[in-house]
This record gives C-alpha cells, structure tokens and sequence, in this order.
C-alpha cells in the first residue's frame, strides 16, 4: 500500500545535519517563519501533543509523532555544537545529553548573558534524589552561586519526577519570605523537562522565564491571571498542572464562569471525569443555565458508567452539542428513532455546537438509519417466510427468517457497542467528544464576551 505524501516526505529527511539559529519552520499555511531554540522546540512539542487531532491516520500521527522527535534532538544537538565552550561542562546525567542544550539556553536567560563562557557555565553535581538531579552553578554572575533542579519529565524520565518537582516548588514558595532561606529565582517547564534556579543571596538577574515568576516580582495590584497561567500550562503539555491551576482559581473565585468551563474540559482531557463532574456541579450552582457546563456535566456522568435520563440535558430539547450527546444515549439503548430525532438538533449554531458535534451527528444518523433498515428488512423478510410456510415451504422460509434475524442483531449489538464505547471514553473513532477546541477564547476569559450557552 502506497504510503501517505506527508510520510514519505519525513522519510526523506535528513536529521544528522546541524541547523543554524534562528531556524526557519514551514508552517500549516505553508509560510516559513524564523524560531528561536526555545520558540522551536515548543512548536515542535506542540505539535507532539496534537498530533491525534490533526490527523486520522494512525500512521500519519506516528509520523507526525517520529518526525517531530527527531526534530528536536536535531535542535538540541545544533545548539550545544553552536554553544561550543559555552556549553555546561559537567557530562553526566541531563548535561551530558540532547537536554544541555535546553540547560545552557536556560542559564543563559537567567544568568542575563547572550552567549556565555565555560566558567558562567561550570555545574558541579550535588547528587541529588532518584527523581532529578541538583547541580550548583558559581560564578561572577548575577551571583555568586546558586542551585539547578533538574527533571525530566517524558516518559524516559522517573516516574515520581513530576511529584518530586510539584514538592520543591511548594518548598520553595513557602519559604520564599523567611530571612536566609532558599528561594525560587527563575524557573522553566516544557513538556520534556523541568529546571529550578534558586538560592539565599539577593538576586540581581532576570526572574520567571516563561511560565514560572517568583511571587516577590509580582505586582499586587495586578496580580497574574490564573486562567492566562493555566493555559500556559497546557501548551508546554502540563495537564494536570493547568487543571490543579484551575481547581485554586474557582475555588478562590466561585463565580468566574470562565474558570469553571475550562476546568471541566481540562478534567476531561486528563482523563478525570469525576473531577470534571464535581467541576461542572460547581459551575452550574453559579451558571444554572450554562450549555456547556451541562453538556461536560453529562458527558462526565457517561464516562463514569452513569446512564443519562432526559434531566440530564436541562429543560427543554438538546440541542447543539447536548442534542449531539442525547443521541449518542438514544443509539447506546437501540432506540434509532429517538437518535434521529436527537441529532437533528445538532445543528451549527452560533456560540453552541461546534465541527465535532456536526460529525458526530452524522455518524450517529448514518448508524440509526442502519438499524431502522435492518429492522425493517428482517420483518419483511419473516413476513415473506411466514408465506412459504403457509404454501408447505416451511424449510426455505425458516432458514431465511433465521439468517435475516441475525443479520439484524449483528447490526444491533455493532451500533449499541459503538455508541456506548464513545460514551465511555469520550472519543467516537477520530473525533474526540471534548476537543481543546471547547476551551473559551481569550475575549471570553477577559470578560469581554459572554461565551456560548
């Protein structure tokens, strides 16, 4: 079988060649744009991480996934060579691998300096736990010492590193306004790879560096947006980190709307439908007549085993999403005419359904017009049968009767299996049940629209 074009274009590929800074992507609009290391390689990790939305074909998204691993090494490789005896001079553990490189651009932000030498560079192992690695850094920078918390994050990496990491922030932030205790400097999380800069002496340098800023250069009259945060969170692959974020925020503020919808998807993305069902339960004590916390609220009850009554789905008819939703129900209980008549209120309309709803509908029509034929071709067909007995032809009529019986079951148990398993885990073939599309816009999160209903 001829392999797709996208496939056979990364088969060409060439990873072994070093790029130079800034390297130049091709985009989806086919526009080539110029990234810095650090802008690549989060591109690169965003596209890892929607690679099953954007593509059907499993092995296209295996492609997609392969390509853009090797990509990476590819940029982590080309900055260490560039980097020359600037790059961390230990070579053990992460320095020793791809990962220096993300290191090296890392101290280089924080320690405010744009190329770097080997003695700003020089890292000295304190050995650190079996879930990351402890580093000192000292120098004639923006101090004179400081400590590097190293984990890694993929799946190479321990399994308790993100647990370890969650730890020494908690620690860090908690002590960050005792005298001569440690503190967070500056800090950087990716999908990959988690690094914490911190120390006791006064710190001259550039603090934060992408997601995480120490609670001291924070302005109190304008403190950080949690929802904004959260969602930064979940472009580096921070899932349950941005949920986490989100659970705080509502409960410091039960009545932002926008908190609890994008808590709920969140929940349901990570695979936590009781966490989106209790988030959902939550939103709608402030937003009774929200459509989308009472689509998640059922979607979650669904993925959880609970079975969907018509109060479920609010009063009167679903519509959108939720109609979408209550004839997936209607198809699971082999009820086709309750699924046609359900689906034909998931029509686009604004700020409701959405593409996904649209394809599910389809899907949906297309398999309860399936059991209505059936049905009604094994009826005739024991109709027919039930003449030839009559005329003495009793042994054609029963073997027909029999075989249009089980053609029809088959086609039964096929429709309830597929509309109970899309209940059940969220995903109907390709096509997810709660996409990151569902997660409001930016307008929305400011206050400066009222989202969909």
């Amino acid at each position: 079988m001829e392999r797709p074009p996208r496939i056979r274009r990364y088969l060409k590929k060439d990873y072994s060649s070093r790029v130079e800074f800034p390297v130049e992507i091709l985009g989806r609009d086919n526009q080539v744009r110029r990234f810095p290391f650090d802008d690549a390689v989060r591109l690169y990790h965003r596209r890892i991480e929607t690679a099953s939305l954007r593509y059907a074909d499993a092995d296209t998204v295996d492609a997609e996934v392969g390509h853009c691993r090797l990509r990476i090494d590819q940029l982590r490789r080309s900055y260490i060579a560039a980097a020359g005896a600037g790059r961390p001079s230990a070579a053990s553990g992460l320095l020793g691998g791809p990962m220096a490189a993300d290191i090296l651009f890392f101290l280089r932000r924080a320690l405010g300096e744009s190329e770097g030498d080997a003695a700003s560079a020089t890292l000295v192992s304190l050995g650190g736990s079996p879930a990351g690695e402890l580093w000192w850094w000292s120098g004639t920078g923006a101090t004179r010492g400081c400590t590097l918390y190293a984990f890694r994050l993929d799946g190479e990496g321990p399994p308790e590193a993100r647990l370890a990491l969650e730890r020494e922030l908690a620690r860090l932030r908690a002590a960050e306004h005792e005298l001569g205790a440690e503190h967070l400097y500056a800090g950087l999380i990716t999908a990959d790879l988690a690094l914490l800069l911190a120390g006791t002496e006064c710190w001259q340098g550039p603090s934060g560096i992408l997601n995480l800023s120490p609670a001291e250069s924070r302005d109190d009259d304008h403190p950080p947006d949690p929802w904004r945060a959260a969602m930064l969170a979940l472009q580096e692959g921070q899932v349950h980190h941005a949920l986490r974020t989100l659970e705080a925020a509502l409960d410091a503020d039960p009545g932002r709307r926008v908190l609890a919808r994008s808590g709920a998807v969140v929940a349901v993305m990570a695979g936590e439908p009781a966490r989106a069902e209790f988030i959902a339960r939550f939103g709608l004590c402030a937003e009774p007549g929200d459509g989308l916390l009472r689509y998640l609220l059922a979607l979650s009850t669904c993925m959880q085993g609970g079975t969907l009554d018509e109060s479920s789905f609010g009063p009167g008819r679903p519509r959108g999403t939720l109609a979408m939703l209550a004839a997936l129900n209607a198809l699971a209980r082999g009820r086709p005419l309750a699924a046609l008549s359900a689906g034909a209120g998931a029509r686009l309309q604004l700020g409701d359904a959405d593409w996904f709803a649209l394809a599910v509908a389809r899907a949906v029509r297309f398999s309860a017009w399936s059991l209505v034929l059936s049905r009604s071709f094994a009826g005739a067909v024991v109709v027919l049968s039930l003449g030839l007995a009559s005329a003495g032809e009793w042994m054609p009529g029963l073997g027909s009767a029999l075989l249009a019986t089980v053609l029809a079951g088959v086609a039964e148990l096929r429709c309830r299996k597929m509309a109970r398993a899309a209940l059940r885990t969220g995903q109907l073939g390709a096509v997810r049940l709660c996409p990151p599309e569902l997660l409001p816009r930016e307008l929305e999160a400011r206050g400066m629209m009222g989202g969909c209903a």
